[in-house]
């Protein structure tokens, strides 16, 4: 039997996966014309996870400067960031 401070292996693996589908739709819609957009809501996602999953919020920090290199297109409509808890 696993002790409560022992980590789940199988949410790990879950959270690691759904990071890295989040890393890839992140710069698809920074390639898509909107980095703006696409690095407000990784910001988002690091500060959710940078004390209790740093790992994860590493690779997010990576997409973040990606994104930061990214140039605007210039007919690309201006995209919100979808409200969170916070701002809703």
């Amino acid at each position: 039997m696993r002790s409560q401070s022992e980590p789940d292996p199988e949410a790990q693996d879950v959270l690691a996966e759904t990071t890295e589908i989040l890393v890839k739709a992140l710069r698809a819609l920074g390639k898509a014309g909107h980095p703006d957009a696409a690095s407000r809501l990784a910001a988002k996602a690091w500060w959710a996870l940078r004390t209790s999953r740093p790992r994860e919020a590493e690779r997010v920090n990576g997409a973040m400067h990606f994104l930061a290199r990214l140039p605007v297109e210039p007919d690309a409509q201006p995209t919100e960031a979808p409200a969170t808890k916070e701002t809703a």
